[in-house]
C-alpha cells in the first residue's frame, strides 16, 4: 500500500509540475532561434543576410506587456538583423482591453532597429478594433504592407519583399499580387497565415508566416492538436520545403489559450544563402514533437526570478 501511495504521490506531483510549466513558466520564456536557410532563388551576392521575424505578439495578454515588447525589442537588435519582419497578429481588442496607451506602445517598437528596415503585416486579430493597429504602426513609423511589394536597395543588390493581407479577411491572388520581377531579384513574401503557402509561386524565394503559435502545446512524438491550419501538422512550426518551394513558419511570442508546452515564445533569425548541390534540401517533413532543447533558457529564466528583474 506505501509503495502505491508513493507511485500516486510521484506521479500527481508530476503533473502538477507539468501544469506549472505549461501554465507559468514556459508562456514566460522568449527564446531565439537562428537557422541557415539555403533558397533555391537567390542572389549569392545577398549570401550571409540576416532577417529577425517576429510574430503574434498579441500585446497586451497576460504574459506580453509593455516589459516583454521591450524584451522582444532588444533581443531582435541585439543580433543586428539586416531587416525585422513583424508577421502580425499585434492584437487590437487585446491592446484596447489591456489600457496599455498607443503612444507608449509606438515608442517602443519604434526602438526596433535594422539596417534596410523593418516591415508589418497584419494577422487575423488586427482588423477589430478597427484603426489600433494601423494607427499603432503609423506612430511607430513602420511601413504596412498590404497586397503589396517593396524593392529594397541593399547596397546595390535589389530585394523585393511582398506583404499580404490576411487570408482569412480577404481572398487573395498571390500571383497577382506579387507581379513580374526581374530574374536576378529575390522575392520575400510575408504571409500571416501559413495556408496561403499552396498558392505560392515557385518563384518566390522564401514564404514567412506565423499564426500557428507552433501549436501551443507539443505532445513529445504526437505534435499538437490545436493548430489553427485546415493542414495541421504540415505547416505547424519551423523549415518547411515542398516542390521546390521554400518557407519558414515561427512558433511566435504569445499564445491564446495561455499556455505553452515543449514549444517555448520565440523570435527568429534566418541567415539566408543561395542553395548549392551540397546545400540542396528536399522536400521536409512535417515536425512532430518538441522543439530544440530549451533547458539553457529555463536556467536563464529562474535566474532572472533570482535576481529580481
Amino acid at each position: 500500500m506505501k509503495k502505491l501511495f508513493f507511485v500516486f504521490a510521484v506521479m500527481f506531483l508530476a503533473i502538477l509540475i507539468l501544469i506549472a510549466d505549461a501554465a507559468l513558466i514556459e508562456p514566460n520564456l522568449l527564446i531565439s532561434r537562428t537557422q541557415k536557410l539555403y533558397l533555391l532563388h537567390w542572389n549569392e551576392e545577398l549570401n550571409g543576410l540576416k532577417i529577425c521575424i517576429v510574430s503574434d505578439m498579441h500585446i497586451g495578454n497576460k504574459f506580453v506587456g509593455i516589459q516583454k515588447v521591450k524584451e522582444i525589442v532588444k533581443k531582435a537588435n541585439a543580433e543586428k538583423p539586416d531587416l525585422i519582419l513583424l508577421l502580425g497578429d499585434f492584437d487590437a481588442l487585446s491592446i484596447t482591453n489591456s489600457g496599455i496607451s498607443i503612444e507608449e506602445l509606438a515608442s517602443i517598437l519604434k526602438d526596433f532597429k535594422a539596417e534596410y528596415g523593418v516591415y508589418a503585416i497584419m494577422g487575423n486579430h488586427d482588423y477589430e478594433p478597427q484603426g489600433v493597429v494601423r494607427k499603432l504602426l503609423k506612430k511607430s513609423e513602420i511601413p504596412l504592407l498590404e497586397n503589396q511589394s517593396l524593392y529594397l536597395n541593399l547596397s546595390g543588390r535589389r530585394l523585393k519583399i511582398t506583404g499580404f493581407k490576411d487570408i482569412w479577411h480577404y481572398k487573395l491572388n498571390p500571383q497577382k499580387i506579387i507581379g513580374t520581377t526581374p530574374s536576378n531579384v529575390p522575392i520575400i513574401v510575408m504571409s500571416h497565415n501559413p495556408d496561403s503557402f499552396v498558392e505560392i509561386p515557385e518563384r518566390v524565394s522564401l514564404t514567412l508566416s506565423g499564426h500557428t503559435h507552433g501549436g501551443e502545446i507539443i505532445l513529445p512524438f504526437a505534435g499538437s492538436f490545436t493548430i489553427p491550419s485546415k493542414y495541421g501538422q504540415r505547416f505547424r512550426k519551423g523549415y518547411i520545403v515542398e516542390n521546390n518551394k521554400h518557407f519558414y513558419v515561427t512558433g511566435g511570442v504569445a499564445s491564446t489559450s495561455r499556455l505553452r508546452f515543449c514549444n517555448p515564445p520565440e523570435i527568429v533569425f534566418l541567415n539566408l544563402y543561395k542553395q548549392t548541390s551540397e546545400t540542396k534540401i528536399s522536400d521536409t517533413k512535417p515536425i512532430k514533437g518538441v522543439s530544440r532543447n530549451f533547458i539553457p533558457h529555463y536556467i536563464s529564466f529562474f535566474k532572472k526570478i533570482k535576481s529580481g528583474n
